[in-house]
């Protein structure tokens, strides 16, 4: 009886020694995943963010300070260029003017009464009735009243503009989108470091502009009439056609903590326009740079880098995809074109209908050329299989 119970338990030791081995070079091959290679297209975008800015946008300010003292116009009024907006108050100016009329109009009686004597002293001079002194007093008189009247002639211009300047008046036809002023609140001239009042902004929305940022790093595949995406955050369910209309030769510097960003401004012409856009809203743009049809396209994670060696024993870092041959792993350096959202064209290197790992990363960066692998579909469809027999010998 004790000889039957050794022998029972060493088979079903040896049972359990061969299903560990078993399990343990199972477990020893890496499982990968992998896609089969086809072809497909691939559209290479640019994303820049920005916001909305109307045609012939305009900030209206004052040439001059004082009290608003009439608004004579609101919020969603249209307007045409040379329609008067507001008045400023014009008893300061009005003085002004009055004083340098009064002003330029005694220099003109002066430079009369000069110039009549002068004229006197010619004569008598030329005749030798008064002194050379007596002749270069009246010049002298005369001169100095000419210079007179020029400078209140510009003081009296310069008083007749400010009190014009009292009268605000559009400087475009459009639509009044923001009024930030009321009647009785001052405006200020605007100085080198401090901003003037805005008191109005006037547009016209006839069209539509997204003034956005591009990366310097991605500046140079923008170019004219691209077309564009443009997602606009108070239409979430709406996504807007247009084309890139301009692009900025200057970059706009912006600092974020210790990093610099550098951005270069370009402007998105919307391809429709709806009576609801107002300028200021947020938008996203996806500006297709290029597009190629009928391509061999890998996911990213496929695509790794690798020292190949290369001619006269040299050892090239280049772009490599690992492909599955039968069940082992083959590096094949690839030569990679067009970027996209679904990945990365290869030109060469890979063809229709290859096997290619794509993952796990930390698999196949371990991975050698000529590793054994096994694919994930590979041990479900195993697993499926034994789950058949085993169910088959129930029965």
């Amino acid at each position: 009886m004790k000889k039957k119970i050794f022998i029972i338990s060493g088979i079903i030791i040896f049972m359990l020694v061969v299903v560990l081995v078993s399990r343990s070079r199972r477990k020893s091959v890496p499982q990968v995943e992998t896609i089969v290679a086809e072809k497909g297209n691939i559209i290479s975008k640019v994303t820049a963010d920005g916001t909305l800015k109307a045609l012939n946008q305009v900030d209206i300010g004052s040439d001059v300070m004082g009290k608003i003292i009439k608004m004579k116009v609101k919020e969603g009024d249209v307007v045409h260029k040379g329609d008067v907006l507001c008045i400023i108050d014009q008893s300061i100016y009005s003085s002004r003017l009055k004083r340098a009329r009064s002003s330029l109009k005694l220099s003109k009686l002066r430079l009369s009464k000069a110039k009549t004597e002068l004229e006197r002293s010619t004569t008598l001079f030329e005749n030798k009735l008064i002194s050379k002194e007596k002749y270069e007093d009246a010049k002298l008189n005369y001169d100095v009243t000419a210079s007179e009247l020029e400078s209140n002639l510009e003081s009296y211009n310069e008083a007749e503009e400010n009190f014009k300047k009292t009268i605000i008046t559009s400087p475009v036809d459009g639509e009044v989108v923001q009024v930030n002023k009321e009647e009785g609140e001052m405006v200020v001239i605007g100085t080198k470091n401090v901003p003037g009042s805005v008191m109005m902004t006037i547009a016209d929305r006839s069209k539509m502009f997204v003034n956005a940022l591009v990366d310097e790093t991605e500046i140079v595949r923008i170019k004219l009439e691209q077309p564009v995406d443009i997602a606009i955050d108070a239409f979430p369910d709406t996504t807007f056609g247009g084309k890139v209309t301009k692009i900025g030769g200057m970059p706009e510097k912006s600092t974020s903590g210790t990093e610099q960003a550098i951005n270069f401004p370009i402007e998105v012409e919307l391809s429709g326009v709806m009576q609801e856009f107002y300028p200021g809203m947020s938008a996203s743009c996806e500006i297709t740079t290029n597009r190629k049809d009928s391509v061999i396209i890998i996911p990213y994670p496929a695509l790794g880098r690798q020292k190949i060696k290369g001619k006269e024993e040299v050892h090239l870092e280049s772009d490599v995809v690992l492909l599955l041959k039968g069940n082992r792993v083959k590096i094949v350096p690839v030569k990679t074109g067009l970027t996209g959202d679904k990945g990365v064209e290869i030109k060469d290197g890979v063809a229709t209908g290859d096997t290619v790992l794509t993952g796990p990363y930390m698999t196949l960066r371990k991975l050698k050329d000529g590793d054994k692998v096994i694919t994930k579909s590979k041990i479900k469809e195993q697993k499926s299989k034994r789950q058949i027999k085993i169910r088959g010998i129930k029965k």
